[in-house]
């Protein structure tokens, strides 16, 4: 089921505003002292925890470590708040109500003062026309390759290009190197189809002259 961006932010607003409900009811509930106490307690052990996952996970899950035990800790105590406060009926639900109200009215309040960002527009422009230099020089680099090159000098781009894959390249280099390396066997097996297989059966040695 799709959702609209704004359907989703006033939900998120309308949560914030019954969180904060909770919170302050769970603060009333167990008294400030408890409550502080709590909070220290829960954001230490979570803290670590976050912080662990975050280093360790290939694709971090989010961003703060801090910021995830914190709404952690805050989460412990406004669920026994909001409960408390459901437990009192009508007046209950109606403090919850109007906590999701005021968040909501709060996030149309700010994002109607909020006025779009575009200073970083040229930033994305900038890098989108490197991107598509970069796309360029590929392509000139492989069309240099269909094939005014002589044999030789196609053995030395294959040692070139076995050289780079040996000292680590990005993925976009490994992906111009695999282009690069399909025109050279190409041509290799082209001009020379016995020497090409001679040197696939000899394992495809780094510099193919040999």
């Amino acid at each position: 089921m799709h959702v609209s961006p704004l359907v989703r932010r006033l939900a998120i607003a309308a949560g914030v505003g019954i969180g904060t409900a909770g919170l302050l009811a769970g603060v009333l509930l167990l008294g400030p002292l408890a409550a502080s106490i709590l909070l220290v307690v829960v954001f230490a052990l979570i803290w670590p925890l976050a912080a662990v996952i975050r280093h360790v996970a290939d694709d971090a899950p989010f961003q703060s470590p801090v910021l995830v035990a914190s709404c952690a800790a805050g989460t412990v105590l406004c669920v026994p708040g909001t409960v408390r406060l459901l437990a009192w009926g009508a007046l209950g639900l109606a403090v919850v109500m109007v906590a999701g109200l005021v968040g909501i009215v709060f996030d149309l309040v700010m994002s109607h003062g909020r006025r779009p960002k575009r200073r970083h527009q040229p930033a994305y422009k900038a890098l989108a026309a490197l991107s598509r230099t970069e796309q360029l020089e590929d392509e000139k680099l492989i069309a240099s390759l269909q094939c005014p090159l002589s044999i030789e000098e196609l053995c030395g781009v294959w040692s070139e290009t076995a050289t780079t894959l040996a000292e680590g390249a990005g993925a976009r280099d490994r992906q111009a190197v695999a282009e690069v390396r399909r025109i050279c066997l190409d041509e290799f097996e082209r001009r020379n189809p016995t020497g090409f297989h001679r040197w696939i059966a000899a394992g495809a040695p780094a510099n193919p002259t040999t």
